[in-house]
């Protein structure tokens, strides 16, 4: 018997636990973030989202159910202790589909912009000696004119360090 109850509080332990991500509470009327392992913050427009945090501490994922995904994180790339600015920025002229592209040098940022399969996609990335906070949005270009404000919103919330 006392084995029994040691296997169903095992099973009990292993419900209980998320091996993917963790939905974090967000304030619906004041939606914000702040990432403890990489110091940076976001905040966005109200509404109704889910949230979830990564397991490793890495960012968040906030989606509404109707085709919008913003991404918070910090980007790991395996080099990223070695990249130097100029190869930091090289990136963004890579970038083959850019509609959009606007590179700050000086404040250590650039942010690209196009449309794949009807999504819109925006990346905006800042540099960091050993990581590159990022912003990043899929959303129906369909649904533009709904996203605009949070997108805005969200972009110019979003502290880096």
């Amino acid at each position: 018997m006392l084995k029994y109850l040691m296997f169903v509080f095992f099973l009990l332990c292993l419900a209980l636990t998320d091996a993917s991500a963790e939905n974090i509470a967000i304030n619906p009327k004041a939606p914000a973030y702040h990432n403890a392992r990489f110091g940076f913050s976001l905040a966005w427009t109200p509404g109704e989202y889910s949230v979830f945090e990564a397991d490793n501490g890495d960012g968040i994922t906030v989606t509404d159910g109707k085709g919008f995904t913003m991404q918070a994180y910090a980007d790991l790339d395996p080099r990223t202790g070695d990249v130097s600015r100029q190869d930091f920025f090289a990136q963004a002229d890579r970038t083959p589909k850019s509609g959009y592209k606007r590179i700050n040098q000086q404040q250590g940022w650039y942010a690209i912009s196009y449309i794949e399969n009807g999504m819109i996609i925006y990346t905006k990335k800042f540099y960091h000696k050993d990581h590159w906070p990022t912003l990043h949005f899929e959303y129906p270009q369909a649904m533009k004119k709904e996203y605009d404000q949070l997108v805005k919103e969200a972009v110019s919330n979003f502290r880096p360090f």
